[in-house]
């Protein structure tokens, strides 16, 4: 009673009561948890109609690199890690003047939530109420999205994005109708829908279990059980649900068999699993690497915002303890990875602890042993990955009578230019990765290849050791990421008069047309040597049950002579 009078005498003389001191405390705490799931985003207006890279670079000499843009936007989103960050940004960016347009730049922050939400309302819009898929049939449709034709179907559906790409290429090249340069594009209007021979597509000699690389989620599923396996859908709709990989057709046993096991220590484990909404929790990513040697390699990620560094160091030990002896896995190395930043899946932004073992494992490829760690990128079907090669080697046609040079292009970790080592007399591997470097100097060792020299660099600043060769002949292999090169990469490539074939192998024939072009199109100050054109190509599967498939394309340096003849047969039809 003396404590309810007190708080009215308070009230009367201007001072909070508790009640109210609690429901303040309450709203701040929710405010403050609201916050912390933010995404601190800037909109840039007034853009000029210009292409996504241009504007791309141009914001990454800005410093900034999380970029969204559609097509038909003539604004952008450009996404920071906090207030701080977002208001220097509009500071740097309004008024500013780009390509003659005065950029208008407003701090735009909306919740993390919200945003997911607004895909996920979209998506229900769409859903179709007569949908009678069990879980494990969508799942398949979201990773195996194929799954459900025969194998015939769908080499016919990945050879079609190959003549996609390569009639995309051609019709881009008609408009390109300068008077001085277009004779050296007279052969893009041939007749006909592509621009040379698609070869008929090659399958691979594996349908199912061939994933040598998985990354599963650790979360819940639909009935709220800890679970390690794949997202029912994308995150960015809405849809946080994971399910197990045991019906997935094209992960390996093994890799099945490790994500039962993770679900059996998480689901005993007293730290939770990872929320990806709430930004709590421990366990979030499982990783496992599977290749035909028979060794395994397993990632754990953890977040460790909440959790003590002594009880981190004990949930190590636990984990050494159980893959050693409560699991009939074969564990050639353990690694560990701390990871609290908001994003999610495996990250090179961390630093990663071998548990067990030495952090690597090894692949057999061709003949060639290969060093894998965490984050080698290594093709994922081995058995197709073999065909791949030594087609490309095929279309290399290594002239025996010629000293030759491989010119090995976004060389990783130097399995393609290693398997071609003994058909040359030298091979130049240039990889912008200093760690991609380090991993195929060991790869030639390990292997006893003596006539690879490395670098670590941009492909357009290390060209100039390429122009020094002495070899007769020189071909290159460019092996790109799945976005495909810089045009400044292109541009070298033109400009070393001493290429004259390259084997371009894209993962993405869609987003490679650009590449393509860029090595077609006639001369100008940007591009400067003579340019190439396609002289075949041909499909090669390494994914079966998915959309995804290789396109290789040769494309063959158009020669001098070439194409003032028919400058000069031109002429001659405009006189008659």
């Amino acid at each position: 009673m003396l404590r309810f009078a007190r708080s009215i005498i308070d009230t009367v003389f201007g001072r909070k009561r508790p009640l109210e001191e609690e429901e303040e405390e309450e709203n701040a705490l929710a405010k403050k948890q609201k916050l912390d799931n933010v995404l601190h985003r800037v909109r840039v207006s007034n853009l000029p109609q210009i292409d996504y890279a241009s504007l791309k670079k141009f914001l990454k000499a800005q410093g900034y690199t999380r970029l969204k843009k559609a097509p038909k936007w003539n604004y952008c989103f450009i996404t920071v890690n906090n207030e701080e960050e977002a208001m220097e940004c509009v500071k740097k960016l309004d008024r500013h003047t780009f390509k003659k347009n005065e950029l208008k730049a407003e701090y735009d922050p909306t919740s993390e939530v919200e945003y997911r939400e607004r895909f996920s309302k979209k998506k229900k819009q769409q859903a179709d109420p007569n949908d009678t898929r069990t879980s494990a049939e969508k799942l398949a449709d979201q990773v195996t999205p194929f799954w459900r034709l025969d194998y015939e179907q769908q080499l016919v559906k990945k050879n079609r994005h190959g003549m996609k790409a390569l009639a995309a290429l051609k019709k881009k090249l008609a408009g390109f109708c300068d008077d001085k340069t277009k004779h050296q594009i007279g052969w893009a209007r041939d007749k006909g829908m592509l621009p040379c021979e698609l070869l008929p597509v090659i399958g691979s000699p594996v349908l199912q279990n061939y994933r040598t690389k998985c990354e599963f989620t650790i979360g819940k599923n639909l009935n709220d059980e800890p679970t390690v396996g794949f997202l029912l859908g994308l995150y960015r709709e809405g849809i946080v649900a994971v399910l197990e990989p045991d019906e997935c057709l094209i992960v390996p046993e093994t890799a099945k068999k490790i994500a039962k096991y993770m679900t059996d220590y998480i689901s005993a484990s007293d730290l939770p699993v990872y929320d990806r909404v709430e930004k709590k929790g421990c366990w979030r990513t499982i990783m496992t690497k599977t290749p035909s040697t028979g060794e395994v390699l397993i990632l754990i990620q953890m977040c460790s915002t909440d959790v003590p560094p002594e009880r981190v160091q004990q949930e190590k030990t636990a984990l050494i303890e159980f893959w050693q002896e409560k699991s009939d896995i074969s564990v050639t190395t353990l690694l560990f990875q701390e990871w609290n930043g908001s994003s999610n899946g495996i990250t090179d932004k961390a630093p990663i602890e071998a548990l067990t073992g030495t952090g690597y494992i090894h692949e057999e490829l061709l003949g060639l042993r290969f060093r894998l760690s965490a984050h080698s990128f290594f093709q994922i079907n081995t058995p197709a990955t073999e065909i791949l090669y030594s087609k490309c080697a095929e279309w290399c046609n290594i002239d025996s009578s010629k000293k030759t040079t491989l010119l090995d292009l976004c060389c990783g970790t130097g399995t393609i230019g290693l398997t071609m080592a003994k058909s040359v007399d030298k091979v130049i591997g240039i990889e912008m990765v200093p760690e991609a470097i380090e991993d195929a100097k060991i790869n030639a060792q390990l292997n006893d290849v003596n006539n690879v020299t490395y670098y670590a660099s941009r492909v357009e600043k290390a060209m100039h050791h390429v122009k020094n060769e002495r070899n007769e002949e020189i071909v290159a292999v460019l092996d790109p990421p799945r976005n495909g090169v810089h045009p400044s990469v292109i541009g070298a490539i033109r400009e070393n008069s001493r290429i004259e074939r390259l084997i371009y192998i894209s993962c993405d024939s869609k987003q490679a047309v650009d590449n393509f072009t860029a090595l077609c199109r006639p001369q100008s100050n940007k591009y400067k040597g003579l340019p190439f054109k396609p002289s075949r190509a041909v499909t090669i599967d390494l994914f079966p049950q998915t959309e995804h498939c290789e396109l290789m394309v040769e494309f063959v340096r158009i020669k001098e002579d070439d194409y003032q003849e028919e400058e000069e047969n031109g002429k001659e039809q405009k006189e008659e």
